[in-house]
């Protein structure tokens, strides 16, 4: 009898075992999907992890129930390898990273239908309620859904009635397992068959003679050489003009056949034209040096200035690993990235180029994912986020990290916590692929390890084209404010710049990291500011929608016109966000095209691409924007850039607080000037001097690494150490302390290096789950492993003790 362990995409601790039926066994392989029965009744779908011959010894093992790969597995082997690698060191369950990389088209769940049971009387003779009377004349029809049944009754809880038709023998209960996955078929139109000899031809276009626009239809698929070709139905009748009505004449009329064949879902929506790419000595010479690199090392970092023309290097390189078969991986941070990248990519190769990230709907993932499985020719260079890393890659060769200094990278909430860029590194060395990492301000870990020695280094330190890097000029707004220089939230010098930039044709990008109209609404008479109900936050301004929004939990309330508290009606917004810097634009420079771009205005599927390809052909002047407006996008007439307020990047509560702004203000200033011509940027803030600040405008990435990493060894923070973090949720604050202590105190008995906490976060309750953090620190790899092994076998006599097993505990490796 053989068996087979599935990994299901739930979060349990290790696979189940199923029997399986002897005759599937010589086809069965690991990383097929399979469909198998969990818990009473419900089926879900899982991966095949190993076959072998072993049966369970603690319970009995129920049986596959379909078989849902047929020839090649949907997972690889080494994917298997690597999911399991994620699991261990992101210390999550194998189900969960299962969950996240698989699109849910290919993960079927069944279905509870109920229909009526064999020996149910005829409900004209029973006596029932109104709603046990829909269902039964309904169920006569065909089995029902349970949601289908409560829209026919109108009522949200509808087991109880369930429930009480089951006792009654009047309906039964079972599970239907639905194919999500629904391939994109396209209308087809040909000559009939029998319309292929000139005399049965002639006969039938006589018989149209009073059909003029049938005859132009039938005389349309002459024109061809190949008559008996199939001709795509809405392009052909859109061509001519025509009527779907008049193709259905000709097909009830035997003149025309139509079919129904499967095409690949268009990813993509535009083929830009050809293009080649020719480097500078610079390029070409750190070309020169990642080649050479990569004969002794597996990670190479590019550090490039912004603009040295880093894709470039990066698109010649690849060209080279493509050359020999192989498949490439290019990972940018945001979604929002991949418009511009991929129009650049498809320029130069062409249709080997697909997408792949969360955007696009779930059958058009399902199809990338096989055909990168399959190494098919329109899918060898797959440019996605961070999720693309956990395709079933066939035979990679190469992943590039572009900007993998970027926090996106870094994967939040739900597990697994991984950062993508780590995750490319181990993908790299199981899979024997080249691993090139790229960005102008390197994380100060990877630039630690490219100064050790352990990862490639190579260095563009030059401009394409010989352009100046921006001058960078800070405004000191205490003097601005002291000395009335202000319009609004605009200096005087960044209103003149805006003024000048305009007045000359060229386009503005104004950078503010925070979302809505103002961050807070206060009551000037009584000082109350409305607070979300269920996180312990306030409540942000959105003007366009008119309402006050909570960013966490999504809870709204209509903008107040009088105080809750005081019923007064002096309130004021305190504050800036995006939308009231475009509100203040639109009045100072009617004139001017403004636009905003931030996560408000992003959310449909080519939102994203429509405000880029509409600031790129110069349709908008003036882009305003949060922090995904700065990752690596490149605007040719774009010679000015302001920073609103610089200091609320400065200083958070968090190690990376410095680093994070060094590298946001270094990028923002790295929009400006790119092409011609000396870019100019306005930095606006209260602390022109503060060091950061001053590495910034020097563009001093030496002096300000090195000033981070003294203080990273300081105080025992990576690249020096790694990190732990323990958050724990419950709806009761008593019971979460307790078990938050209870948890330290316990890791603190065995293990004797730090352990910080716990504490409350700085937001301490989220969706009316209040939070207690602990903070573990890991020196070198014997205290990780020391640490794991402690974790999992203290979480054991946690789950144990009563009053903590509905406390919920989420493990994040490398938090930050």
């Amino acid at each position: 009898m053989y068996f087979v362990d599935v990994i299901l995409p739930l979060p349990l601790p290790k696979p189940f075992t199923y029997a399986v039926e002897e005759a599937w066994v010589e086809y069965l392989q690991r990383g097929m999907r399979v469909a198998v029965p969990f818990g009473k009744q419900k089926i879900y779908t899982g991966i095949v992890a190993q076959i072998h011959q072993n049966p369970p010894q603690r319970y009995t093992a129920k049986w596959v129930e379909h078989l849902l790969d047929e020839e090649v597995p949907s997972v690889t082997e080494k994917q298997l390898e690597f999911w399991n690698w994620m699991a261990e060191y992101y210390q999550c369950s194998p189900g969960e990273v299962l969950r996240a990389a698989l699109p849910s088209i290919m993960l079927l769940e069944s279905e509870l239908l109920v229909a009526l049971h064999p020996s149910c009387p005829d409900y004209e003779t029973l006596v029932l309620t109104d709603d046990e009377y829909l269902v039964l004349e309904a169920l006569q029809v065909h089995p029902l859904s349970v949601k289908e049944i409560a829209t026919l009754i109108e009522r949200k809880q509808v087991l109880p009635l369930l429930q009480k038709m089951i006792k009654a023998h009047w309906i039964e209960q079972h599970q239907r397992l639905n194919e999500k996955y629904r391939p994109k078929k396209v209308r087809m139109l040909r000559l009939h068959t029998q319309l292929k000899n000139p005399q049965s031809l002639k006969a039938a276009l006589d018989s149209l003679s009073n059909a003029p626009r049938q005859s132009q239809l039938l005389l349309a698929f002459l024109d061809q050489t190949d008559h008996a070709s199939w001709k795509p139905a809405v392009a052909l009748l859109k061509k001519l003009g025509i009527q779907s009505q008049t193709a259905r004449e000709l097909i009830d009329k035997q003149f025309l056949e139509e079919s129904y064949q499967k095409e690949n879902r268009k990813i993509l929506q535009s083929e830009p034209a050809p293009t080649q790419i020719d480097l500078s000595t610079a390029q070409q010479t750190a070309l020169s040096e990642i080649q050479a690199a990569f004969t002794s090392k597996k990670v190479v970092l590019l550090e490039g200035v912004t603009a040295s023309g880093k894709t470039a290097v990066f698109c010649k390189h690849i060209e080279t690993v493509l050359q020999q078969g192989k498949q490439v991986l290019y990972l940018l941070p945001e979604i929002a990235l991949t418009t511009q990248m991929v129009v650049r990519l498809q320029a130069y190769f062409g249709k080997q180029v697909t997408v792949y990230h969360s955007k696009y709907s779930g059958q058009e993932r399902t199809e990338v994912w096989n055909r990168v499985n399959h190494k098919a020719g329109d899918a060898r260079l797959i440019v996605g986020a961070r999720s693309a890393l956990l395709l079933p890659f066939a035979d990679l060769g190469l992943i590039v990290v572009d900007e993998e200094h970027e926090t996106s990278y870094k994967q939040f909430d739900p597990a697994p916590r991984y950062h993508a860029r780590d995750a490319a590194i181990v993908l790299g060395q199981m899979l024997s692929a080249q691993v090139l990492l790229g960005s102008a301000t390197p994380a100060i870990e990877t630039a630690y390890q490219a100064r050790e020695g352990k990862y490639g280094w190579v260095q563009l330190t030059e401009r394409f084209g010989a352009v100046q890097p921006p001058k960078i000029e800070p405004i000191d707004l205490k003097e601005a404010y002291k000395k009335k220089q202000m319009k609004g939230l605009f200096s005087k010098p960044l209103f003149e710049a805006v003024s000048q930039c305009l007045a000359q044709g060229q386009q503005v990008i104004l950078f503010q990291n925070r979302r809505g109209y103002a961050p807070l609404l206060e009551c000037m008479s009584c000082g109350h500011i409305p607070q979300c109900t269920q996180c312990d936050v306030v409540l942000t301004l959105h003007k366009a929608k008119n309402q006050l929004q909570c960013h966490y939990c999504g809870y709204h309330i209509p903008t107040p016109i009088q105080c809750h508290a005081c019923g007064m009606p002096h309130l004021e917004s305190k504050g800036s966000g995006t939308q009231q810097i475009e509100a203040q634009l639109e009045a100072l420079f009617p004139e001017a095209t403004v636009a905003r771009m931030d996560w408000d205005t992003t959310r449909g599927k080519w939102d994203f691409d429509q405000l880029i390809n509409a600031f790129a052909s110069q349709e908008i002047q003036i882009l305003v924007g949060t922090q995904m407006l700065i990752k690596g996008l490149d605007f040719k007439n774009v010679h000015l850039v302001g920073v609103l307020q610089a200091d609320q990047l400065l200083f958070q509560p968090d190690f990376r607080a410095f680093e994070r702004s060094f590298q946001m203000l270094s990028q923002v200033a790295g929009r400006a000037g790119r092409h011609q011509g000396q870019g100019r940027v306005i930095l606006q803030t209260f602390n022109p001097q503060h060091p950061i600040i001053q590495y910034v405008m020097s563009y001093n990435y030496t002096s300000y690494y090195k000033q981070q990493l003294a203080e990273r060894r300081q105080f025992d923070y990576p690249p020096f150490t790694r990190l732990l973090r323990i958050t724990l949720k419950h709806r009761n604050l008593a019971t979460v302390e307790q078990a938050a202590t209870w948890l330290t105190n316990v890791v603190k008995q065995s293990y004797n290096q730090s352990v910080l906490g716990p504490v409350v976060p700085p937001v301490g309750r989220i969706r009316n789950q209040y939070l207690y953090q602990v903070l573990i620190k890991m020196p070198n790899p014997i205290s990780r492993n020391q640490v794991k092994t402690l974790l999992s076998q203290s979480l054991k006599s946690f789950a144990a003790i009563g009053q903590f097993r509905a406390v919920r505990i989420a493990i994040d490796v490398d938090p930050f």
